[in-house]
């Protein structure tokens, strides 16, 4: 065998079924050799992984770079870098750009760009709110096409009216252009007339505080979200699409889908971390800054069951970067401000200490973080597996590690983390992408441009 480029050796690998002690050899990007009997031969480069995990490289299909236009808050350089720092190796962006990405010009706009910029692999969203361009878009390569069923109705970001797709029409003809165009859509479910209708009535009373905005955007016992979900199961069924769901916060919304899906409808799920992550006393102390998360420790606890059980198919951390000066005044008005929260840095290590407690397997990290993100995004198992011929992407954790969350050399450019003051058992110590180490103990070392277009066209050809 010539030289390899690199051989991890000494560390835990996670496979679907096990975690064994074993080596892995890489050439050329690719994964070339998995031993357990501990042989390392000749690279240029040997890491010796004593006492640390290796799982396949976790793949985050929801970000939010706000690049182009909103690049105050991040730019894609500086949201591949926090992948980068916190063990992602490959991410999906989403369209809420400015301008938005509905047209195939924008679309090849921002691929040509962050192509330029990225640390770590990606791919991206089509907007859905011009029919006539969504072909263009999956041509130009996107992964999949995102909807919107839901249009802030103050501050008008992040869930830009320009995306919202209006009616349950233009919602179900969406659905049908991506089956007839051989993709998926991820869709935000919500029942805009409910959101809309409480809204005003909170606003008429002078009461918009962040417990308002919540009690408004879900709905008594996530109604919005729920009817919304019946929604789109009906249309999944008539038309055949598949449909993933996103931001699942609650018990009842994970088996509503969990029903369909037995059914045998074409649908996938996705939990956001910070949705049990974040308690009820972590949004009283931080308001807006931690506004629309903090679910009752019931309702955290039954989800993370969820998660553990199997039923959830993908974590995605909605990373949703905002500077604090703009969220402050939502502790007054949770509607004028836009929401949401930076996740990159430190998501990951929050989920380690999940493992280190019992609450989750290292097989569900490994499930729900790369190989069933990699399935929804049709490189598996390129990605989100260790494998013979497989990209060699790795996140490698010390579950051992231990500390407390803080603000210094984030990589998101907002500079701030909602994960601060906390403690954290375990963490990313080296990500590793196609053979690339573009992070190392906690130092980014990746550069700008390093980071591969996954190709949403390329891969529904090769199905």
């Amino acid at each position: 065998m010539k030289e390899l480029d690199l051989v991890l050796t000494g560390g835990k690998i996670v496979l679907p079924d096990s975690v064994i002690d074993a080596s892995v050899g890489i050439a050329d990007g690719k994964i070339v050799f998995i031993s357990a009997n501990g042989w390392v031969p000749k690279a240029r480069e040997v890491v010796d992984l004593a006492g640390k995990v290796v799982f396949p490289g976790f793949i985050d299909t929801h970000v939010h770079f706000r690049d182009p236009g909103l690049t105050y808050k991040e730019d894609f350089t500086t949201g591949s870098r926090a992948a980068a720092a916190g063990g992602i190796t490959t991410v999906v962006d989403m369209p809420n750009n400015k301008p938005v990405i509905n047209k195939t010009e924008h679309f090849v706009a921002k691929r040509d760009d962050a192509a330029k910029k990225s640390i770590v692999d990606f791919a991206l969203y089509a907007g859905a709110t011009d029919l006539d361009e969504i072909p263009g878009m999956l041509g130009a390569g996107a992964i999949g096409v995102k909807i919107f069923m839901v249009a802030d109705p103050k501050s008008g970001y992040p869930h830009d009216p320009a995306l919202f797709t209006g009616n349950d029409g233009m919602l179900y003809d969406t659905l049908r252009t991506a089956k007839r165009e051989g993709t998926y859509c991820a869709v935000h479910p919500t029942n805009q007339e409910i959101f809309a209708h409480e809204s005003k009535k909170k606003w008429d009373a002078g009461t918009t505080t962040p417990d308002d905005f919540v009690e408004a955007y879900f709905g008594e016992n996530c109604v919005s979200d729920h009817t919304a979900m019946a929604t789109l199961i009906e249309m999944s069924r008539a038309s055949g699409t598949h449909v993933h769901i996103l931001h699942l916060r609650s018990e009842t919304g994970v088996k509503i889908i969990q029903h369909a899906k037995d059914e045998g409808l074409n649908l996938t799920m996705e939990v956001n971390p910070k949705y049990f992550l974040h308690t009820a006393e972590d949004m009283k102390r931080m308001g807006p800054l931690c506004t629309p998360y903090g679910l009752p420790d019931s309702v955290r606890a039954n989800i993370k069951k969820e998660v553990e059980r199997g039923t959830v198919d993908v974590l995605g951390s909605d990373h949703a970067p905002h500077s604090r000066q703009e969220l402050e005044p939502g502790w007054k008005d949770a509607w004028s401000i836009p929401f949401g929260n930076p996740q990159l840095d430190h998501y990951v290590s929050a989920l380690l200490t999940c493992v280190n407690e019992g609450t989750f397997s290292l097989r569900t990290l490994a499930r729900t973080l790369a190989e069933n993100p990699a399935k929804l995004i049709g490189v598996f198992p390129k990605k989100g597996a260790i494998r013979i011929g497989s990209d060699a992407d790795f996140t490698i954790v010390d579950l051992a590690a231990r500390g407390t969350f803080d603000d210094k050399n984030l990589g998101t450019k907002v500079q701030w983390s909602p994960y601060t003051g906390r403690a954290y058992t375990g963490r990313p110590v080296m990500t590793i992408v196609r053979g690339n180490v573009v992070m190392r103990d906690g130092t980014v070392t990746g550069q700008p441009g390093g980071g591969q277009f996954v190709n949403g066209q390329e891969l529904r050809k090769e199905k």
